[in-house]
């Protein structure tokens, strides 16, 4: 039996904060118990490495009773650890299953057998710190590295890979592309066996993988296809509907989709607008975390510096054109707003 003392931490997990407590072996979920201040305390779930996981009220309260320990310390900080007793789980799966070739080309059958295959890596990587496992990419794409994680080729080079087979060494595949390539940090989620995409509906397979990577957004997975598309008409209906429709009539404009103006790389399928409006034209779009409004010089003319001398952000008079970056959707219908008042002010959209 082993026993621990530990301290819970928040961990972000698909978009939701839960409590969890690493432990220091691999243990056997059923043999877990945790007691917090001589009262039991208990677990919402397990990882793979059988590792408790708590609610987000149990990680809260965690908290409270920490910063209660704090305060009868006279603003002392005080660990808070929990006491943990379980039986270590004996890690025997082969290795030749998940670190070959042979191996993990077998376990391409299925989701299922995929995340089984990489659960097993992650296992083993857990129970023998010191062992490296071999490297191999996936699908022309998908690293599995020697800690058992999955990283990825950035999406805007996923495209320019030719792979030879579904699975290759590493150090092969480094050779056959000596042009270079970027791996991302922060990992790849691949979709459990369960996993359905919101946007229409269809259960994810092993062929979304190795065809479509996936995109995995506050807890969902989705085909990249289908979450660009959805992102595409996200942002149609926000610069229409919820911001333009307030300004205008809807019979007083019309629009375009214009190419992104700021994101040439993984976000360049957003658009920006073209808007035709009855006073002139106003290209609008996401740059980075402003939305750039461009009057054109066909826009009935104003003055920048009376309208917006208070507003200390970015702002331009080019060729007859004005413009300004609005920090968010509130900014941006402000500035809208004035400017309409402006230019057109017995205007009404009522």
């Amino acid at each position: 039996m082993n026993i621990e003392k530990k301290r819970m931490e928040g961990w972000n997990v698909g978009g939701g904060l839960i409590g969890h407590i690493t432990l220091d072996k691999l243990a056997i979920p059923e043999t877990v118990k945790v007691t917090l201040l001589g009262e039991p305390l208990i677990p919402s779930s397990f990882n793979c490495y059988g590792h408790p996981n708590f609610t987000k009220e149990q990680e809260m309260l965690y908290r409270f009773k920490e910063e209660e320990l704090k305060r009868q310390n006279g603003g002392e900080y005080v660990p808070l650890e929990a006491e943990i007793t379980y039986e270590e789980r004996v890690f025997d799966i082969a290795i030749p299953t998940f670190d070959t070739l042979q191996g993990i080309e077998k376990s391409l059958l299925s989701l299922a057998d995929l995340n089984e295959m990489l659960q097993n890596r992650r296992m083993f990587h857990e129970a023998y710190k010191g062992v490296r496992l071999n490297e191999f990419m996936l699908f022309g794409c998908f690293l599995l590295d020697q800690f058992g994680q999955v990283l990825s080729v950035i999406p805007s080079q996923k495209d320019s890979f030719v792979s030879t087979a579904n699975v290759e060494d590493f150090e092969t595949f480094k050779r056959n592309h000596s042009t270079g390539f970027t791996l991302t940090f922060d990992g790849y989620a691949i979709p459990a066996p369960d996993s359905v995409c919101p946007c229409c509906g269809q259960k994810l397979t092993i062929d979304d993988v190795r065809n479509n990577p996936c995109v995995f957004i506050d807890g969902k997975f989705y085909h990249n296809s289908c979450w660009r598309n959805y992102r595409k008409l996200t942002e149609v209906d926000k610069f229409t509907r919820r911001m333009m429709d307030l300004i205008y009539k809807s019979t007083d404009y019309t629009f375009e989709l214009l190419p992104n103006g700021y994101w040439q790389g993984d976000d360049s399928y957003i658009p920006w607008f073209l808007f035709h409006t009855i006073d002139g034209d106003i290209i609008m779009g996401w740059r980075k975390r402003v939305i750039s409004i461009e009057w054109q010089a066909n826009y009935k003319p104003f003055d920048m510096d009376t309208l917006f001398h208070a507003e200390d952000v970015t702002k331009w008079e080019e060729d007859g054109k004005r413009g300004i970056h609005a920090w968010g959707d509130e900014k941006a219908y402000e500035y809208l707003k004035k400017v309409l008042e402006a230019v057109n002010p017995g205007y009404s959209k009522w």
